[in-house]
């Protein structure tokens, strides 16, 4: 068993009748003494840590003892099985985060399939989502070389790591849907070389020198993919580029390479993008991003995120209220408003970390590199804190006790 230091637990109990005469739009938090349906928390750690579930008394209760290094995220699902990203020993693309390779865990920890998707030339990393058709989804950095790199207008002159989604049938090992950045790039260093032109008059398309001083050639690393399945998009959050991309997976992979095609029209070019509007030489809109983690697509329409914000030396959550039609146009700010978000003097972790909202409304944050999680009111009172010492958190997740997947675990 895991050992925890407990730094702070507040309980607080509100009248659900009380009321003022004042706006309170605080959350309300039940007494967990009282409650029959308990909270569990999925902890992922990196380093070799695991994945294993504890309660909010600090106590492990169920461990995934995965037989694999974790690289990084791990998803519980309803049947109570684990699908995760673990790291492969047949790549030589190992920036943070690498991963390469992919498992499902049975509920009697079985393993049912384990699939890999890394070579010298690309790697899977960071994070996994299990679509409704059971196909897994997952970033990957794809290797272009420094020649090819200055042909499509890059000014480094070194091999360069940019992103691309891909989308697997994890049975058959079949790659039934693909995403490349290299196919919506856009430069202004070279008019001989391609994709030149006015970054400012192209939101939908990204930058490719706007990280050219990153000489290992990680110049994006992407971090996150969350889908949202009932309008087919894919978020995610690219952490140099301290902003979240918005992709339209309705494309077929053809349509995918071009600006034509899918739901949205508009091929495989950002649907949208926000949090840092200076990225594409944007100069109306405020930049609230600085290095982001995990767009978490929350049941009101809203992401949530993780915000670094390196620059501030002070962590954020942030809830972006998204519009109800997305438009990125020229010159305009294009940002979604702020509905909600947290800090706090002591809350910092220059890399990994997420937030995610709890069924009570309060949000747990993972605060990654103190290994430290925050679960925070609505009014931003800080409800229930504690470390897992000397540990690195990936992500934290939020299961009740009467969850299917906690169910099928069948934890005593």
């Amino acid at each position: 068993m895991k050992t925890y230091k407990l730094l702070l637990v507040v309980l607080v109990m509100m009248s659900l009748f009380s009321c003022s005469s004042d706006t309170d739009n605080s959350a309300e938090v039940e007494d967990t003494e009282s409650d029959e349906v308990e909270t569990y928390i999925l902890v992922e750690v990196t380093n070799g840590g695991g994945v294993y579930l504890i309660n909010q008394d600090g106590e492990e209760v169920y461990n995934f003892d995965l037989n694999y290094t974790l690289g990084n995220d791990a998803n519980l699902e309803d049947d109570g099985s684990l699908v995760a990203i673990v790291k492969s020993n047949n790549t030589d693309i190992t920036f943070g985060g690498y991963g390469g390779k992919f498992i499902k865990q049975n509920a009697d920890k079985s393993i049912e399939w384990e699939v890999e998707y890394a070579s010298s030339e690309y790697n899977a990393h960071h994070d996994v989502e299990t679509l409704p058709n059971g196909n897994i989804l997952f970033p990957v950095w794809e290797k272009v070389s420094a020649d090819d790199a200055t042909a499509a207008g890059f000014s480094g002159g070194f091999d360069i790591y940019p992103e691309s989604i891909v989308e697997m049938d994890p049975l058959t090992q079949e790659v039934v849907w693909q995403w490349r950045m290299m196919d919506h790039v856009i430069q202004d260093h070279d008019s001989a070389q391609a994709n030149f032109g006015v970054v400012a008059n192209n939101p939908r398309k990204i930058d490719l020198n706007y990280n050219n001083s990153q000489t290992d050639g990680d110049i994006t690393h992407a971090n996150g993919l969350t889908y949202d399945e009932e309008n087919d998009l894919i978020y995610m959050t690219v952490n140099y580029y301290s902003e979240v991309w918005v992709i339209d997976h309705s494309t077929t992979t053809t349509e995918a390479a071009t600006e034509q095609g899918g739901d949205q029209g508009l091929g495989g070019d950002l649907v949208y993008r926000f949090g840092n509007p200076e990225v594409y030489d944007n100069e109306v809109g405020e930049v609230t991003l600085n290095r982001v983690h995990y767009p978490n697509l929350l049941d009101n329409g809203n992401v949530l995120v993780f915000a670094n914000q390196l620059n501030a030396g002070q962590s954020e959550a942030i809830e972006f209220d998204l519009p109800d039609e997305f438009s990125l146009e020229v010159g305009v700010d294009n940002e979604p408003t702020i509905a909600w978000s947290f800090t706090d003097e002591n809350l910092y972790s220059g890399f990994i970390s997420s937030a995610v909202r709890m069924d009570n409304g309060n949000t747990l944050i993972a605060e990654g590199v103190a290994g430290t999680l925050w679960e925070v009111s609505d009014s931003g009172e800080i409800i229930w804190q504690y470390q897992i010492v000397s540990e690195n958190l990936w992500r934290a997740y939020v299961f009740s006790s009467d969850s299917s997947a906690i169910q099928a675990l069948d934890i005593e």
